[in-house]
This record gives structure tokens, C-alpha cells and sequence, in this order.
């Protein structure tokens, strides 16, 4: 009984929760030193942890393996130990280790993963480390197994440190939740159709930080997941970033890769709130203005190129963006949902002022703007035509700084050289008049520059036809 007095008495129930909070080594440990604490743990606890403790600082070859194959011969045990409890259920696996196929073959801790997957695991973490990280060989890493991407009962998957291979076509984790794959080496291209968060259709947290591909031609990362809401992708080496996710609210991009081209927002993206974007290589970069409710987006690019902006801007909107020296910026005012043109209606034009002001002012740097005033139902003029010249109409309004305005504010462009505007419009008097009234705004807007105002009249399908303006 002496033993016992060295840990204190404590409700089962407080005990169990204990070791639920301490690594297996731990656990075992504590129960030669409690009568109490072994009668718990021989009753089974849903939860292994084991760490190899990392590197050892025994640097003696011999005694280095041989505490490796203890850590594997701990393991097994344990999981022997379960078996014989009949413990049907695992809240957690946790496994840290260096992988080295000399002591222990791939085929070895795959059956480990087999008997936590059998037992319902509901959340797994693991890194398995390579013996020698520098080495460009790709089979040093450990090859994730297709049971654990078949794991039906899994709700968090945290990955460090392994291999995924091509082969991913049979995907299914169904109650995902959280995903966060840390160092890891595709095989494959993370494409629309074939990427590993296809499987999952319930993921809600994507994080991926210094991942990359065994080839330079398949890095590119695609994202698409009608349940994702919250993304991050940091230190990856991919030359492509393309996200396309209806339900996302927050992505973090952040990329030092010098060969990553380009940064793709798409328009599907309509419920993102907060966008944060670090580029050092990006060439180019598009973002959504589709967006349902207000964003607030950062967007850091030093070798930004070409920008791109479709949709349109809700009064609260922050965009902010720095670039060192960009070319060109394409920004297209548009508005597809019929019903929402409406609801616009009621938003006075002068409402918008400050965030269009503020918004153009981060194109003062680049060399030219070009702005595109249009509506993708425009073929058909049958009976759309006014509702959409009313959306039009609007449009070049948002743009027209009213002039008290031009008075109280500077004008967002003072330094640019060169801005084009293109507009698709209703042929009527009404419409010739906002236009001049916007090419006076315009001269606010960006006094060095020469402005060039192209615009495409329509009406009845037999007398639709296109002109010109000139440069103004």
C-alpha cells in the first residue's frame, strides 16, 4: 500500500480523463506507482499516444537502434493489450517516429493503422519522419496506406512528414471534419476531380503547410468542396493555386516559391469574408466579386503582374493591395443574380463612393487599368433589356463620383498613365448621358492618364451593332 501513497486517491472518472491527457508511456508508467491507477487503465482507455522521443541524444548506433525497436515492441504491446480488453471504440491515435525501412518495414505499420481503423478511430496524428530528411529519394518517405483514407469514423486527420501516393481515387471519410497535412509529399496532382478532399464530404478545416509534389509538371492545387469553410495554405511549392468553394468563408495563402505563377480566386467562392494573400513570385492573381456579405481581403504580391476583379463591391468592402511593380489590372463591374439587381436599387449610388475610391487607389501603381462595365444575360435583350440597362445604369453610377465628392476626396489615380473603359449599353438618350457624365468622373479619377472609353451599343436583336468611342 506504500506505492499508493504516492499518487493521491481520485475518482475513476478523474483518472480515466487523465490519462486521456498524457502520452501511453506515461500512462503505463503511473500505474506500477497506484493500485488505482492500474485498475483503471486495465479497463481500457480509448486513446494511444507514442512518441519516440525524436532524435536520441545517444548518438551510439547500437543503442540507437536498439531503443528504436523497443518503441516498437512498446507499441505492439499495447495494442495486444487492447485486443485482449476487446476495446471496440479509439477516440485518438497519436504516432510520432522516425520511419527507417531497416528496422521496420512500411507493411509493419500499416497493420498498426488496420487495427486503429478496425476500432473506429475518430481522430488520428501522425508523423512519421524519414531517417534522413535530405534525402531525394521519394520512397524514403512512408507511404500513407489506403486504410487510413478509408477511415469511415474519422473526424480530424493530421499528417506530417509522409508520402501520398497516385493511386487516390478510392477516397472516403465521410464524417472528416479538420484536415492538416504538414510536409507532405504528393504523387499526384491535387486536381477538381481527383484531389483528396473530394472524399470528404463533410471537411469544414483545410490546412496545408510546406507540402510539395515528387514533380514539378503536377503542382498544382485545386480546391473544390461545397463544406469547406476555412483554408490554409502555407509554404507550399505548387506553380498554380486555383479555389473554387461555395461555402468557404476564410482562406490564408502565403507562398515564397519562386516558381508559383499564379493565384485564382473564382467567382463561385460567394460566401468568403476574409482573404489574406502573401505571394513573393506570383505573376498573377484573381479575386471573386461575388461575394454575399462584406470581405475584408489583404493581398501582398511584391512581382504582381496582372490583377483581376470580377463582380462588384458591397459599400462596407476592405480590399487592400501592395505590389512593387505591376502591369496591368482588369477589373470587371458585373452583377448576375436577377433578384439582387433589385435590392441593389435601393442602395444609393454616393453610398459606394468611399469604397471605390479606396479600392481603385491600390491601382495607382500599375502601369494601366482596365475597367469592363457589363452583364452576362445580355443576349437576351427580349425581355431582360430593361432590367438590365436599370443594373447599367447603376453600374456607370457607382463609378460617377458625385461632385461634391470630387471635391472633398483626391482622386484615387493621380499617378496612372493609362485607363480604358469598356461598357455594353442600352442605344437611348438616357444611357448617352450617364456615360458623359462618367468620362468627366474619369478625368477626376486619374488626371495623368489617357483615357480610352470603348462601349458596345445594343438593342433589338435586327439593329444591335457595336462602335467605338475615341480616346478621350
Amino acid at each position: 500500500m506504500a506505492v499508493d501513497k504516492l499518487l493521491p486517491r481520485l475518482p475513476d472518472l478523474i483518472v480515466h480523463k487523465i490519462f486521456r491527457l498524457i502520452p501511453t508511456k506515461l500512462a503505463i508508467r503511473s500505474t506500477i506507482v497506484s493500485k488505482q491507477w492500474a485498475s483503471v487503465w486495465s479497463l481500457g482507455v480509448p486513446l494511444l499516444d507514442f512518441d519516440d522521443e525524436g532524435d536520441s541524444t545517444d548518438h551510439d548506433g547500437d543503442n540507437l537502434v536498439r531503443r528504436k525497436l523497443l518503441f516498437i515492441d512498446f507499441v505492439e504491446s499495447c495494442m495486444k493489450h487492447c485486443g485482449k480488453k476487446k476495446l471496440l471504440e479509439l477516440d485518438s491515435f497519436r504516432l510520432r517516429m522516425r520511419y527507417d525501412s531497416e528496422l521496420i518495414g512500411a507493411t509493419r505499420i500499416d497493420k498498426w493503422f488496420s487495427f486503429v481503423v478496425d476500432r473506429c478511430v475518430k481522430e488520428l496524428d501522425i508523423s512519421i519522419q524519414r531517417k534522413d530528411d535530405n534525402d531525394p529519394v521519394k520512397s524514403t518517405y512512408y507511404c500513407i496506406p489506403h486504410t487510413i483514407l478509408n477511415a469511415q469514423f474519422l473526424t480530424g486527420l493530421n499528417l506530417e512528414h509522409v508520402r501520398i501516393q497516385e493511386s487516390i481515387d478510392l477516397i472516403s471519410l465521410p464524417l472528416l471534419k479538420t484536415m492538416s497535412l504538414n510536409t507532405v509529399l504528393f504523387d499526384c496532382r491535387m486536381h477538381s476531380d481527383r484531389s483528396l478532399w473530394m472524399g470528404c464530404p463533410s471537411i469544414e478545416h483545410l490546412s496545408l503547410t510546406s507540402c510539395s509534389f515528387s514533380s514539378l509538371q503536377c503542382s498544382t492545387i485545386t480546391v473544390i468542396n461545397s463544406s469547406l469553410k476555412f483554408l490554409q495554405v502555407m509554404y507550399c511549392k505548387c506553380v498554380s493555386f486555383q479555389l473554387r468553394d461555395e461555402n468557404l468563408e476564410s482562406v490564408i495563402f502565403t507562398s515564397e516559391f519562386s516558381q508559383l505563377h499564379s493565384i485564382c480566386l473564382l467567382n463561385e467562392c460567394v460566401k468568403l469574408k476574409y482573404i489574406s494573400i502573401y505571394a513573393q513570385h506570383a505573376k498573377i492573381c484573381e479575386i471573386p466579386g461575388t461575394c454575399r456579405d462584406n470581405v475584408k481581403a489583404n493581398i501582398d504580391i511584391p512581382n504582381l503582374r496582372v490583377f483581376g476583379y470580377d463582380g462588384y463591391l458591397l459599400p462596407n468592402d476592405v480590399i487592400s493591395m501592395k505590389a512593387r511593380n505591376p502591369l496591368a489590372a482588369l477589373i470587371k463591374l458585373n452583377w448576375d443574380a436577377e433578384e439582387e439587381v433589385l435590392e441593389l436599387t435601393f442602395l444609393p449610388p454616393w453610398t459606394h463612393f468611399p469604397t471605390w475610391r479606396d479600392f481603385l487607389q491600390n491601382f495607382d501603381c500599375f502601369d494601366k487599368l482596365e475597367l469592363d462595365i457589363r452583364h452576362d444575360a445580355i443576349a437576351e435583350v427580349n425581355y431582360l433589356s430593361l432590367l438590365i440597362e436599370l443594373l447599367r445604369t447603376l453600374l456607370l453610377q457607382v463609378l460617377t463620383f458625385s461632385e461634391n465628392f470630387r471635391k472633398t476626396f483626391s482622386p484615387p489615380l493621380p499617378n496612372i498613365k493609362y485607363v480604358r473603359i469598356s461598357i455594353v449599353r442600352l442605344r437611348c438618350p438616357q444611357t448617352v448621358a450617364r456615360v458623359s457624365a462618367l468620362i468627366n468622373s474619369l478625368h477626376w479619377m486619374a488626371p495623368s492618364a489617357t483615357i480610352t472609353l470603348n462601349y458596345w451599343d445594343y438593342g433589338p436583336p435586327e439593329s444591335s451593332g457595336e462602335s467605338s468611342g475615341e480616346d478621350e
